[in-house]
């Protein structure tokens, strides 16, 4: 299954959400209303074992498994949400980052630019960094498109460092 398929499967489960229609209802366009800020993929995309989606609007937050025939979407996450443990924590247990927005991005670099020391999830830091290294997603990118600003978080990128992290993930899975 390619990331577009996924993504718009994960949209079409996003514009089901209560939240997602009572935005609606106010008159907010579709372009205006909520946006799958990103997908986290277990296993292969070809046979995903687990998806999970990320949703915001304005300053409220979403996440899903839009695979999940039965899932209920967990509404009005943001007083709990932080990249460290949804995003770095995820990847670094086993899943991988299948599509991300610019405008998230550019979140998590002004998250990364501040909080980067207080990460527990090093490995999981360094596949994102890894992630924007092999998708082009850069410092004069993200200036661009979005207005980023901050830093250049890319300085912190270790290849070694995802090296040994997908070694190390590889074989606790032979274990």
């Amino acid at each position: 299954m390619s990331k577009e398929k996924l993504m718009r499967i994960a949209e079409r489960v996003l514009k089901r959400t209560e939240s997602y229609q009572n935005i609606r209802e106010l008159d907010v366009s579709d372009e205006d209303n909520y946006k799958v800020d990103y997908l986290l993929i277990k296993g292969s995309k070809a046979a995903p074992e687990d998806v999970i989606a990320y949703a915001s609007y304005v300053d409220e937050m979403m996440f899903f498994h839009p695979l999940e025939k039965d899932s209920t979407p967990f509404e009005h996450y943001e007083e709990l949400f932080n990249f460290e443990t949804d995003l770095f924590e995820y990847l670094e247990n086993g899943y991988s980052l299948a599509a991300m927005s610019l405008d998230c991005h550019y979140c998590v670099w002004f998250d990364i630019a501040e909080y980067h020391s207080e990460y527990q999830s090093q490995n999981g830091f360094q596949k994102y960094l890894d992630y924007c290294k092999r998708n082009g997603v850069t410092r004069e990118l993200l200036a661009k498109e979005s207005g980023y600003d901050g830093m250049d978080v890319m300085t912190f990128y270790d290849k070694q460092a995802v090296k040994a992290a997908q070694e190390k993930l590889s074989n606790d899975f032979e274990r």
